[in-house]
């Protein structure tokens, strides 16, 4: 006789389902009125956390309604949840250091610049580590059939420790021009440009935040979490990290638009002050550069 759902199963399947319809939104959104000439780099990232939010909250709710009694589906879901979770989690430091670029450079191309070098230098550890993921995953079947899966402490320590330090190491880099009064976000007419560094300075501690509640249940759990469970904070994880990027990239309200329209006023105001030195010439390339990539992230 088939077992009957109980409750952590219907909630983790109504919460993957609600998550799958909102990334059909957003990637709706996201893509409606564009061609795929018109997709940057910027903008590839983000649909590309779409469609791999989308593609791990599907099989994440195939997967919750199957793994009960049965080892394969049970394997399935920690192997999902090590590709599909750690590929979306990949995108998002793609996004964030392609962010950090867009606030800290300004004059030269990526390649070019040592500190996103040096950031994406930093990625390079997530393949170690994901191989230490799975070498040391855990994927078992209690006495009553129930899935357990998660992470032997060992990989669950070396990844929340990766997670925290990329994330602040991150989160570092946008508070510093900010705080910084010599930085290329200061000025009448960089308003877009720190509002960009400020919205994702908080989707940088939102992803930490996120990240390293994820993973603490994991340790929490000592490495065996329920399935559903697990399954479901994965889920959520995901869900919330691609809802954080669309509202980076979304415009801002019509205040901060209000603002940079003032802005761009008063430097229009000074335009033919500003063509008659020589240093200043160099700073009009500048401006046209910065506003072509921040209207690059900053999308309706």
């Amino acid at each position: 006789m088939p077992q009957r759902p109980d409750a952590p199963s219907i909630i983790s399947l109504f919460v993957s389902l609600l998550s799958i319809s909102l990334m059909s939104v957003l990637f709706g959104r996201k893509t409606s009125g564009t061609s795929l000439a018109n997709i940057n780099y910027a903008r590839g990232l983000v649909i590309s956390l779409y469609v791999v939010s989308w593609g791990f909250t599907t099989i994440a709710a195939v997967l919750t309604s199957t793994n009960t009694g049965n080892i394969l589906s049970c394997t399935l879901s920690i192997f999902v949840c090590l590709s599909l979770y750690a590929a979306s989690k990949i995108i998002i430091y793609l996004f964030l250091i392609e962010k950090v670029y867009v606030v800290s450079s300004v004059t030269t191309t990526r390649m070019d610049t040592m500190l996103y070098r040096f950031n994406i230098l930093l990625l390079t550890p997530y393949t170690v580590i994901l191989v230490l993921m799975i070498l040391n995953h855990v994927a078992v079947l209690d006495e009553n059939d129930q899935c357990y899966i998660g992470l032997k402490p060992l990989a669950s320590i070396v990844l929340i420790l990766y997670d925290i330090f990329i994330s602040c190491w991150l989160t570092v880099l946008f508070i510093r021009p900010l705080m910084s009064t010599t930085s290329v976000l200061q000025g009448p007419s960089k308003g877009k440009l720190r509002q960009v560094a400020r919205r994702t300075l908080i989707g940088s501690v939102i992803a930490l935040i996120l990240s390293s509640g994820n993973v603490f249940t994991l340790v929490y759990y000592r490495g065996y979490e329920d399935s559903v469970l697990c399954l479901l904070s994965c889920t959520m994880d995901v869900t919330l990290n691609a809802c954080t990027v669309h509202w980076v990239t979304s415009r801002g309200a019509r205040n901060g638009n209000t603002t940079d329209k003032a802005s761009r006023g008063v430097t229009n105001q000074n335009t033919h002050q500003m063509n008659a030195t020589s240093t200043e010439k160099q700073v009009a390339p500048t401006d046209t550069h910065i506003s072509v990539t921040v209207e690059s992230y900053m999308e309706h």
